[in-house]
């Protein structure tokens, strides 16, 4: 059994100075009302991106475990019910995650990957026990630093010099293409990325890798969906009929402090495949 690393210390007057002071902090009861003033509930948001901040700057690292509530309450100088409403929002997006017994660690993609392959990945196989549905390669079909299109520039917020990786990526089974991946990165989130650990990585999840090897951890994510057609250059790559419609997903991911960093035009072949969505984020790590 692995060690656990130490806890990591705050800079208590580091984080405690944009936020305001709740009075009466040892005498708020830990059940507090569910209803929150305007005033609480802007609270615990500031300190939930006060958390994500840190987090985000590796105070605490993937898999590793944050102080308790009463630490971290005292270091923020607000109640134990206000910390743990911040931390519940956290959990709830995924960026922390609860142990039973143990305590609320950051969320490490890697450990966990078939957890969040439940929350990132949607798009799956009819009958996952038939191996010709299964993808079983991945094939990068160009890797590039461009400066971003408009429309690139404003969903990542990006100024006019910034520059992008932009990469495209096809999943493949034994009965052909079940994905088309065109993604754009920011080149200064993800400096890290290089055509050939993009070709390598041996992670199920992309955003495992991103998070192992890029020291990228992907917070929350924005999707929209819906029916189109695989274009004509694609059907001839890979010997599809032309016309063959597809699911068209494209999501917007942002990181752990809430900034948009990576964006993915996805093209899903649905012969063998279908989309699927789940109401619920479970619980259930592994350490």
């Amino acid at each position: 059994m692995s060690m656990e690393r130490p806890l990591c210390r705050i800079d208590s007057a580091l984080v405690r100075q944009s936020l305001p002071r709740e009075d009466n902090v040892n005498n708020t009861s830990l059940n507090e009302n569910i209803f929150f003033s305007p005033q609480k509930q802007t609270l615990f948001l500031q300190v939930s991106n006060a958390l994500s901040q840190l987090i985000s700057e590796e105070k605490w690292t993937p898999g590793e475990m944050l102080p308790s509530e009463t630490e971290l309450a005292k270091e923020f100088s607000v109640s134990q019910g206000t910390m743990r409403r911040a931390l519940n929002l956290l959990v709830e997006k995924g960026i922390l995650i609860r142990r039973q017994g143990r305590g609320t660690f950051v969320s490490d993609f890697k450990r966990n990957e078939k957890l969040f392959q439940r929350r990132y990945v949607k798009f799956v196989p009819d009958d996952p026990l038939t191996d010709e549905a299964l993808p079983t390669t991945s094939k990068l079909l160009f890797f590039v630093k461009v400066s971003p299109p408009l429309e690139i520039q404003s969903k990542l917020c990006l100024e006019p010099q910034d520059m992008v990786i932009h990469a495209g990526r096809a999943l493949l089974a034994s009965s052909g293409l079940v994905t088309f991946d065109e993604i754009w990165a920011s080149e200064t989130v993800f400096s890290k990325l290089t055509e050939e650990n993009l070709m390598k990585h041996e992670e199920k999840l992309l955003y495992s890798f991103y998070q192992s090897e890029l020291g990228v951890s992907i917070g929350r994510v924005e999707e929209t969906i819906k029916a189109a057609l695989l274009p004509s250059n694609l059907c001839f790559m890979f010997k599809l009929p032309d016309p063959t419609p597809v699911i068209e997903i494209n999501r917007l991911a942002y990181s752990v402090n809430d900034k948009p960093i990576e964006y993915r035009h996805q093209l899903c072949v649905t012969r063998k495949y279908h989309y699927t969505v789940s109401g619920q984020f479970e619980d259930n790590v592994e350490f």
